[in-house]
């Protein structure tokens, strides 16, 4: 399941990082980019007798489907304007649906213009890079293609800490076969990228 925000690579951060921590294991960024280090947390949930002990999921899930969720688990109503985009996941926290929970999901991060979306195993970003913060090492705002390389993760766009001239303008993802985002696919699937593009324009124009 995922969720939102992974770990910051600000001075304490990098400070844990020296100690041996790597808070946002192999995936690929930090908190306030798009990249599933800065979106992709674990999810827990316990609730005896409705939710099976040791059970796994892979469902595409938010924190925003909380509001929801909690709203059937209690039986409230909330109103159409204020339930927004929230989804009520209960069904994949107390058994296996055969069909997805959630058919995507937008993820923003602290740039405007990296508004992304994930659909199925596909994450497509509009932009090259995160999206997230894209100060120095040392600073507190440290991220982007310096500390990616700092960190030792591997990215097909990335080489010595900086976006590869003639990389793809934008990026997209197999999560399934790639979760830790080694391989930028844009340039791969075409049809795909246009079909993710489409759908985020929908969005965009909803909201």
């Amino acid at each position: 399941m995922t969720s939102d925000n992974g770990g910051m690579f600000n001075r304490g951060g990098q400070d844990a990082f020296a100690a041996g921590h790597r808070q946002n294991g192999d995936l690929l960024g930090f908190k306030f980019g798009v990249w599933e280090g800065g979106q992709r947390v674990p999810f827990i949930a316990k609730w005896p007798g409705k939710i099976e002990s040791d059970s796994v999921s892979d469902q595409l899930i938010s924190s925003v489907d909380m509001l929801a969720t909690f709203a059937a688990i209690t039986g409230q109503t909330v109103e159409e304007d204020q339930i927004g985009d929230s989804i009520n996941v209960l069904s994949a926290l107390t058994g296996d649906p055969d069909a997805p929970v959630r058919e995507s999901l937008v993820l923003i991060p602290r740039q405007p213009g990296q508004v992304s979306i994930r659909k199925g195993k596909w994450m497509y970003i509009p932009n090259q890079g995160s999206g997230g913060f894209q100060g120095k090492l040392g600073t507190h705002g440290a991220g982007g293609p310096a500390a990616v390389a700092f960190v030792g993760n591997e990215n097909s766009d990335i080489e010595n800490g900086k976006i590869k001239k003639g990389a793809p303008p934008a990026q997209l993802y197999d999560l399934e076969a790639d979760v830790s985002q080694t391989k930028n696919l844009y340039s791969q699937y075409p049809e795909v990228v246009q079909e993710m593009k489409a759908l985020l324009k929908t969005y965009r124009q909803e909201r």
